[in-house]
This record gives structure tokens, C-alpha cells and sequence, in this order.
């Protein structure tokens, strides 16, 4: 038997050419490597005690890797396991960490990430966990509710399977309709507490607070038999829009969960305290330096953050997104509708404002609209072309977004070289003309109200006034 050495790895893979090349890099990088097809031939590799370290493909050809890696990490303690797989989705990385893997890694990979985390591999001592507590059907996440196959994703189903069975306090941040619940859902129902209450609040709960008022709103408004603190023990409480709220809800919040969970803890040895899930379209960390927000509230709730990607970041899952969208409506309505290829190609092009909320919309109005199992081009266009059309309208009543839109054209052609010192005064000014311009007419040209209106006192308005030209016109009221 070759003697055992902190450098042996274990590659398997049912593609031959993966096998080779993996192990090839390896093999250069330093390292002895011995290679499988089956999950037959790596339990043998295991049991000969050659290896510190198994890369494994989940799909072999006699079996499911994921399957058999309890009864290794049962033979080998101190094996460590890295699973590959092509199946990238959000119950693979659960069931692979779950079953006893070190890490999680998604094909197609590169070669270099490989070499790192085998290397970083090697320089961890700490022992793993076996948790084989997933109660779920294996078929429930592999093709959605969650659905994605960019790396933005990917990175976001590794740190879900890390989560999914720890009672850490998560913060979720995403622009509106990327999917910010159904994370959140998905991380209660992929865990080992699935069976307990799934509660989803908003800001609104913490108005008048006290823990009998709170109990009973949970009971009349979520369905939900709350008549005592007990029944929250174990369970996961979704707090929707929290950075949407008045401070005194903050404090409210605060208290029940420092405060309540404390005390009940103390006296019941067996209470678990729930985990809390916090929902966020804004930045927290700026309303807390704006004051906006109370830093130990955000504390407490950002243990673990999770930034949900927007849609134009992850473009490559529109495919994949749409054809989940389109057989839900096919389900639903008993009616098969699909998409060309140059239709697809047509919805990668949209820039996606609304994120996964407005592709859902979209695609179930091609559907209704469709007189054709194949849905037309043209019909995607004119629907995108609606949409589009309604958004920019509503974009326009939003300043900020509108002159952000402004200053990107500004700047797409923008010749740093050139001597321009006063930008700032040259952007204020095409702002406060116009402004100053328009409370006049609403004020009839009075300066005395138009000051007062605007902030300013009147001294500073008619300097204003001089500096921009601006013409006052004085009417009387009709």
C-alpha cells in the first residue's frame, strides 16, 4: 500500500476528459492524485486510505455521490469532501453541504478557483459536522421556486447551504421583485426546522408593541395559532421592508428581540430562540448614518447579510426564468406556449427595471396575448415596448432616478482632460432656474411667498433672481 501523505487527492468523474484534466492540474500543481468514474471505484480509493481530500461529481453512472457520502464520511472522519456539480441549483449546494461536504462548487468552474480551494482545503484542520436532517422531497428546489444558474446565484445557493440549518439572523438586500421572500422561504423550508411556524410580518406589527398585542395581531392577521410566547420556539420570523419604518417600531423590534427572547429563554431551558429575517430594498448601513435607522437594531440583524442580485446581473438566468414562467402558466391554464430562440435573445436585450417581478409580468401577458403556441417576436417587443413605456413615466416623476439617467448621458462621452472647475455650479444652476421659475408662477410673483416656500429669505431669491435673468411676472388672483 503507497504510504499516506498530507498531498493525495481522490478525482471522480463519469466524463473521462474532466478526469484528465482535473487531474492533470492537479498532478503539476504538486499534488498525487488517483482518479474514478464510479462511485463504486471511489469507495474503493476511500477505503485504501490514499487521500485527505475527494473532489467528486454528484451524477455517476451506478449511483448518486451524494448518497454515498455519509457512509465515507462515517469510514474516513477526517476525510474532506469537495462536490462538483453541473446541477446548479439551490438543493444541490444544501443536500451537498448537508451530507457532509467541505465545499460546493459549481461547473463549469476554473481550474484556478479549483487549485485554491484545494489548497485552502489542506490548511483546514477543523473537523466536519454530519447533518443528514433534510426532510424535503429532492425534486422540490431542483428546478425552482428558486431558479438561476449564474455565478451571481451560485454564490448565493453556497451561502444558503452554510445557513440553511444555523439560527443566525439574516439580512436580505435586493432591489424590488428580485425574489427577496422566496429566498427567505426557501431558506426555512431547504431546513431542519421546516416543520415549525413560518411567520411573515411588517413594520406595521411593532406600532403599538407589547408582547400580548403582538401575539394576537400574529393570531388575526397571519392565521396562526400564537396564544402563547411558545409556539414562536424554533421558528423563523420574516420582518418585510424593515429600513421602511419609524424609529419607535425600530426601538419596538429591538425589544422583542433582546428583551422578550431573553426572558423566555431563561425561563424555559428548552426555547430556541427563532430566527430573524429581515427584508430590505435600502442600504441600511447609510439610513444608519443619516440617523434614519438605529445601529444596534442593524446590528442585530445584519449577523449574516445576503445581497440578492438584480436581474441585468445575472442575465444568463433569463432563459431559464422564463421557460420556469412559461410552464407555470402552461400548468395553470392547460394552454403550451413557447418562446423562439430569437425571442430569447430578445428579453436578454431588456435592461429589466423591475427585475424577476416584471419578467413574470411580462411573460404571462405574452401568454394571454398570444393566439399562437409559438409566441411571436413581434409580440414581445410591442409588450416590452408597453411596458417600457409605462416605466419611464414613472421614472420621470422620480428626480433622482431621471437626472441620474441625465448625468450617465452627460458623462458617456465626458473628456476628463478638459478644463472644467465649476460642473457642480453649472449642474445646481440648471436645477434651481427652473425651480425658482416655477414658484414664482405658482405664487403669482410673490417673491415674499416664493422665498418662503423655497428657503430662502427674500434678499437671497432676488440676488437668485439678478444672477439667473429670471423675468417675474406679477398676476393678480381671479
Amino acid at each position: 500500500m503507497q504510504s499516506k501523505n498530507l498531498k493525495n487527492i481522490i478525482v471522480v468523474d463519469d466524463d473521462r476528459s474532466i478526469r484528465v484534466v482535473i487531474s492533470t492540474a492537479l498532478t503539476r500543481a504538486g499534488y498525487n492524485v488517483k482518479s474514478s468514474g464510479t462511485a463504486a471505484g471511489m469507495r474503493r480509493l476511500v477505503e485504501s486510505d490514499f487521500a485527505d481530500i475527494l473532489i467528486t461529481d454528484v451524477g455517476l453512472p451506478d449511483g448518486d455521490a451524494l448518497d454515498v457520502l455519509p457512509k465515507l464520511q462515517h469510514m474516513k472522519p477526517k476525510l474532506k469532501i469537495i462536490v462538483m456539480s453541473a446541477r446548479t441549483t439551490l438543493l444541490t449546494a444544501v443536500r451537498a453541504k448537508k451530507k457532509g461536504a467541505f465545499e460546493y462548487l459549481p461547473k463549469p468552474f476554473d481550474l484556478d478557483e479549483l487549485l485554491n480551494l484545494v489548497s485552502n482545503t489542506f490548511s483546514e484542520h477543523n473537523n466536519i459536522e454530519i447533518k443528514d436532517k433534510i426532510t424535503l422531497p429532492k425534486n422540490i428546489y431542483d428546478s425552482g421556486p428558486v431558479v438561476g444558474k449564474s455565478m451571481a446565484m451560485q454564490e448565493i445557493y453556497k451561502l444558503i447551504s452554510r445557513l440553511v440549518n444555523t439560527n443566525l439572523n439574516l439580512l436580505i438586500l435586493g432591489e424590488s421583485g428580485t425574489g427577496k421572500k422566496l429566498i427567505a422561504k426557501s431558506i426555512h423550508d431547504l431546513s431542519s426546522i421546516n416543520h415549525k411556524l413560518f411567520l411573515n410580518l411588517n413594520m406595521d406589527t411593532f406600532d403599538d408593541y407589547s408582547l400580548d398585542n403582538l401575539l394576537q395581531n400574529i393570531q388575526k392577521y397571519h392565521n396562526k395559532d400564537t396564544q402563547s410566547f411558545a409556539c414562536l420556539n424554533g421558528c423563523s420570523i420574516v420582518i418585510r421592508d424593515v429600513s421602511e419604518s419609524s424609529l419607535q417600531q425600530q426601538k419596538n423590534l429591538l425589544d422583542f428581540i433582546e428583551e422578550d427572547f431573553s426572558l423566555y429563554s431563561k425561563k424555559n431551558n428548552d426555547f430556541i430562540k427563532p430566527r430573524i429575517i429581515a427584508l430590505t430594498k435600502k442600504n441600511i448601513f447609510n439610513e444608519v448614518e443619516k440617523g434614519l435607522f438605529r445601529e444596534d437594531l442593524f446590528y442585530r440583524l445584519n449577523v449574516v447579510p445576503i445581497k440578492i442580485p438584480s436581474l441585468k446581473d445575472r442575465f444568463e438566468d433569463i432563459s431559464d426564468l422564463t421557460i420556469s414562467f412559461l410552464n407555470k402558466y402552461s400548468s395553470k391554464k392547460n394552454i403550451y406556449r413557447y418562446i423562439t430562440h430569437e425571442g430569447m435573445n430578445l428579453l436578454k436585450e431588456h435592461s429589466w427595471p423591475g427585475n424577476i417581478r416584471e419578467l413574470k409580468n411580462i411573460i404571462e401577458r405574452i401568454c394571454l396575448l398570444s393566439s399562437s403556441e409559438e409566441i411571436q417576436t413581434s409580440l414581445i417587443k410591442e409588450v416590452i415596448s408597453e411596458d417600457r413605456l409605462f416605466i419611464d413615466e414613472t421614472e420621470e416623476d422620480n428626480l433622482e432616478i431621471y437626472f441620474k439617467k441625465y448625468l450617465s448621458k452627460y458623462f458617456k462621452n465626458f473628456d476628463e482632460n478638459l478644463n472644467i472647475n465649476n460642473l457642480h455650479s453649472s449642474f445646481i444652476s440648471k436645477i434651481e432656474k427652473p425651480l425658482i421659475e416655477a414658484t414664482l408662477k405658482l405664487f403669482r410673483g410673490n417673491q415674499i411667498k416664493a422665498s418662503k416656500c423655497l428657503g430662502f429669505n427674500r434678499n437671497t431669491l432676488r440676488t437668485k433672481i439678478n444672477i439667473y435673468g429670471i423675468e417675474v411676472l406679477k398676476k393678480r388672483k381671479l
